[in-house]
C-alpha cells in the first residue's frame, strides 16, 4: 500500500468526484467545488505526510499527473469558465508543483538504490539511507510550503467568486 490522490471519501460534506464537477455552475456551485477541492487537498497532503512517516496508504492512490487528479479534471474542464480571473491562473503552478514534489517523494521512498555487497551482508538493502531520508524530509518541507501557497490561492479565488469577479 502506498500513494495518494485527490479522491475523497463519501463522508465528506463536499465531494469533488468527476461526476460532480462539470456542467454549468453558478457562484454557489463554484464555491462548493472550490471548498471541496481545498478539503480534498488537505486530505491529500495528510496522506503524503503519512506515507513519509511509514503509514501504509492504499495502492489506488498512487501519484497522478496534475491534470488527472479530480481537482485537475475540474480545473482543466468545467473550471475553465473562471480562467479569465488572475486568481484562477495563480492556482495552476502550485498545483502542478505539488504533484511533481509528491512524485519525487514517491520515487525516493519506493525506488531502490544500488545496493553494495556489504549492505546486503549487513542487512541494509531495501532500507532508506540517512541521506535519502534527509532528501525525503527536504522535499516534504517543500511540498508543505507549496501546499500552503495553493490553499492561499484557492482562498483568493473563492473570494473573487464570492465578489462576483
Amino acid at each position: 500500500m502506498y500513494g495518494m490522490g485527490w479522491k475523497i471519501d463519501r463522508t465528506d460534506a463536499y465531494r469533488i468526484g468527476s461526476e460532480n464537477l462539470g456542467g454549468d455552475m453558478g457562484h454557489h456551485d463554484t464555491l462548493e467545488k472550490l471548498r471541496a477541492a481545498k478539503t480534498a487537498h488537505i486530505r491529500w497532503r495528510s496522506y503524503a505526510q503519512a506515507l513519509v512517516n511509514g503509514v501504509p496508504v492504499d495502492n489506488s492512490k498512487v501519484p497522478v499527473v496534475h491534470t488527472d487528479c479530480e481537482f485537475g479534471k475540474w480545473y482543466y474542464g468545467a473550471g475553465q469558465r473562471l480562467s479569465h480571473l488572475p486568481s484562477y491562473r495563480a492556482i495552476e503552478e502550485p498545483h502542478e508543483m505539488l504533484h511533481l514534489l509528491y512524485m519525487k517523494i514517491f520515487k525516493l521512498l519506493f525506488t531502490e538504490e544500488k545496493v553494495t555487497l556489504f549492505q546486503k551482508l549487513v542487512g541494509l538493502s531495501g532500507k532508506l539511507t540517512y541521506e535519502r531520508r534527509q532528501e525525503v524530509d527536504k522535499v516534504l518541507d517543500q511540498l508543505l510550503s507549496v501546499s500552503k501557497t495553493l490553499v492561499g490561492a484557492i482562498e483568493v479565488l473563492e473570494r473573487d467568486v464570492m465578489l462576483g469577479e
